[in-house]
């Protein structure tokens, strides 16, 4: 390698190690790979490939995004090898965004929802380089969502991993249900904008989404008031802009009302459980002590 290489390309090493580049310089023996103001010096003998990335929707792929899905990939590989359970890993937040609607949009973590301990397997392992912060959350933290499993997209990673993707329409649900309500207006608002302008839902899929699940919307004491209040305020906020003519408590009733006709079409037939006295249940036994 004789030239400097500028733009956006994702280098790997022979230690499997994948390192975002938006310059790569050589020298005399190292080359010099420059990424949003760090810069790393490896040797050339290292080097196994450099990738130039490609883009989305016209616009440059964020190598960031890329080099860090790849290390994502080498410890979900090292984790199942380890025993650990296979799972399945879906994108969301911005960078679900960056590789679907908006590329272009600027990132500095990854996040992603995983049923796995994979945050905890990875932790303190220096074999890994992370370009971007990886956030990760526990699928359990998306019970208060509608349907968005059965909505999701797929993309294999640089090294062949096929992740689940988040539709940008259930990202914009999720990041109605953050807890910081002035984050959320300075961070996440502009998102649901962005998200709104490229996909242009009619206002019957917005309202259908925000009453598919009414338990998003209840109410909670003492600790948990914080939450339930902040989704108000968001969904609120949320309605304001881009649902005007409905008011949040319409909002509070349809979801109800849908989800008791769930509940009805469903027909349920229960058979009725007796009650149990466990006192009858256990029986002493003699030790011949007496």
């Amino acid at each position: 390698m004789n030239e400097k290489l500028t733009g956006n390309h994702i280098v790997i090493l022979k230690s499997q190690m994948v390192l975002a580049a938006q310059e790569i310089e050589p020298l005399a023996d190292d080359v010099l790979v420059r990424f949003r103001g760090t810069e790393i010096r490896v040797r050339v003998e290292e080097i196994v490939k450099i990738y130039a990335t490609g883009k989305i929707n016209q616009f440059p792929i964020d190598p960031g995004v890329l080099s860090t899905l790849a290390t994502l990939e080498k410890g979900i590989a090292d984790y199942e090898a380890a025993g650990g359970e296979q799972g399945r890993y879906t994108l969301c937040g911005a960078s679900a965004l960056a590789l679907t609607i908006i590329p272009n949009r600027s990132t500095n973590d990854v996040d992603i929802v995983t049923a796995q301990p994979l945050d905890e397997f990875l932790s303190g392992k220096e074999e890994f380089h992370w370009d971007m912060e990886v956030e990760f959350m526990d699928e359990g933290l998306l019970r208060l969502m509608g349907d968005w499993g059965t909505r999701t997209s797929s993309a294999k990673g640089p090294m062949g991993r096929e992740f689940r993707i988040m539709h940008p329409l259930d990202t914009m649900m999720q990041k109605m249900l953050r807890w910081d309500t002035e984050r959320f207006e300075a961070k996440d608002m502009p998102d649901i904008d962005a998200i709104i302008e490229a996909l242009h839902p009619s206002s019957e899929t917005l309202r259908g989404m925000l009453c598919e699940n009414p338990f998003r919307y209840a109410k909670a004491s003492g600790p948990l008031a914080i939450a339930t209040d902040a989704i108000e305020s968001n969904t609120r906020l949320f309605l304001s802009r881009h649902l005007p003519s409905v008011s949040y408590e319409s909002i509070l009733v349809e979801a109800s009302q849908k989800f008791a006709k769930k509940m009805e079409r469903a027909n349920l037939s229960l058979t009725p459980l007796n009650d149990v006295d466990l006192r009858t249940k256990i029986t002493p036994v003699d030790m011949g002590m007496g």
